[in-house]
């Protein structure tokens, strides 16, 4: 018998890095096809892999995207369907559900992505009672405020990477908070605004795998944010948490999987814990950011990219999982990620400190995220920190500690010529 697979043709919409190399990978012999946006193409990797690559423009309705993805069906017909991103998810659903592929339905898709219709669903199936609504204006906080007092959150309703996110201690705040929410929505596919009660507590995030419905947790990780704009500066693997916080923590996570009516892929959902409540902030249908996977794969030994990968050509995941997460881990018991964020305004001009910090104990990576000729504008969200450094240890403590020496070794220099711009042009005719 031979060990070639049966021929498969994978629907990519979107991109996602290497994962279309990773889905080759475990089905040898794929087909693959993407539908994408223009602003995706650069980033396409292995492009001479690809059957066919179909771009759509940046205004096109989901009717287009299921016409474009019907051409593709009857040329070449579609066994899976997939899209490793958050971009045009409910443009998959649709084409998932006018071909008759498996993927998330519109229903769960438009939970995930609009954050008071979360809301709203999680409250009905009796799973979370936090109070959101959509704002467009400073009256529209102060009811809320009526409802519920200070402090608040305002944020996106779609919003991603801490973009707009500004805590509201009082009617005087309330502007700020719109005119940034606003900044943080202006490239988003809504421009509306989130107000909800600040919750209060320690902040996780929660890796999850789900197949046929069954939901099993992988690890939960300990976040660590500044709180201006709730931009997450560091993350530890795993979370130093009691045997009873972590299972009411899984417990509180799987049912709002079901209520949202998820039953497979890896998820990524963000919580905080109180001594009462496990309260629930999102979630997405991708695994985490921020490297998280890497640290749980140096942890655990589960590599929750290449689950994303294998499931999205129709491969069961969850005996390989439970057996790794089983194993005696024989590596480090814990790994974390610290970011630089330069407080500094203006242009880098030279990050040094690379090969030192590479050199520490337990490191493991050292990246430059904003390199000379970039601009530094402040740790205005998740894309404007300057570097990370990941490490291990031997307890969570070790990890972060050596995580946080490697930062303070690197040096970012910036020229900042603002104030001096603006003085020039007050002599200028």
């Amino acid at each position: 018998m031979s060990d070639t697979p049966a021929p498969l043709h994978l629907l990519i919409v979107s991109g996602g890095r290497d994962l279309p190399d990773r889905a080759r990978d475990a089905w040898p012999g794929l087909r693959t096809t993407v539908i994408c946006r223009p602003e995706v193409v650069p980033r396409l990797r292995s492009r001479e892999k690809i059957q066919r690559l179909i771009v759509l423009r940046e205004d096109a309705p989901a009717d287009e995207w299921v016409a474009a993805a019907r051409f593709v069906h009857a040329v070449d017909p579609v066994d899976r369907l997939t899209n490793f991103t958050e971009k045009d998810t409910e443009k998959t659903a649709a084409i998932a559900l006018a071909l008759g592929l498996d993927w998330h339905s519109p229903e769960t898709v438009r939970a995930v992505a609009d954050k008071c219709e979360m809301r709203r669903v999680l409250a009905e199936a009796g799973v979370s009672e936090t109070l959101a609504e959509t704002v467009h204006d400073r009256e529209g906080v102060l009811k809320v405020a009526e409802k519920t007092g200070y402090p608040l959150i305002c944020k996106p309703v779609r919003g991603v990477a801490s973009k707009g996110v500004t805590r509201i201690d009082g009617p005087g705040d309330i502007d700020r908070a719109l005119g940034w929410g606003a900044t943080g929505a202006g490239d988003l596919d809504s421009a509306d605004l989130l107000v909800e009660p600040f919750l209060s507590g320690d902040e996780y995030s929660v890796e999850c795998v789900s197949e046929d419905g069954e939901h099993l947790v992988v690890g939960i990780t300990l976040k660590i944010s500044e709180h201006d704009h709730f931009v997450e500066v560091g993350h530890v693997v795993p979370a130093p948490l009691s045997p009873a916080d972590e299972q009411r923590i899984a417990a509180t996570v799987r049912d709002m999987l079901g209520a949202l009516g998820v039953r497979r892929g890896v998820t990524h959902t963000e919580v905080i814990v109180a001594a009462d409540a496990v309260h629930l902030v999102e979630t997405h249908l991708r695994p985490a950011g921020d490297e998280i996977p890497e640290l749980w794969a140096r942890v655990c030994g589960v590599d929750l990219i290449d689950v994303v990968a294998r499931q999205a050509v129709g491969l069961r995941v969850l005996p390989d999982v439970r057996a790794a997460l089983a194993r005696t881990a024989e590596g480090p018991r814990a790994a974390a990620i610290w970011y630089a964020c330069p407080d500094a305004v203006g242009k880098i001009v030279e990050v040094t400190g690379e090969d030192e910090a590479r050199a520490l104990e337990g490191v493991v990576d050292v990246e430059v995220l904003r390199e000379p000729g970039k601009r530094l504008k402040g740790v205005t969200g998740s894309f404007a920190r300057g570097a990370h450094v990941c490490a291990v240890g031997s307890d969570q403590d070790e990890a972060l500690r050596r995580a946080q020496e490697g930062v303070r070794k690197l040096s970012f220099t910036v020229r900042s010529d603002g104030m001096a711009a603006r003085h020039e042009a007050l002599t200028t005719p």
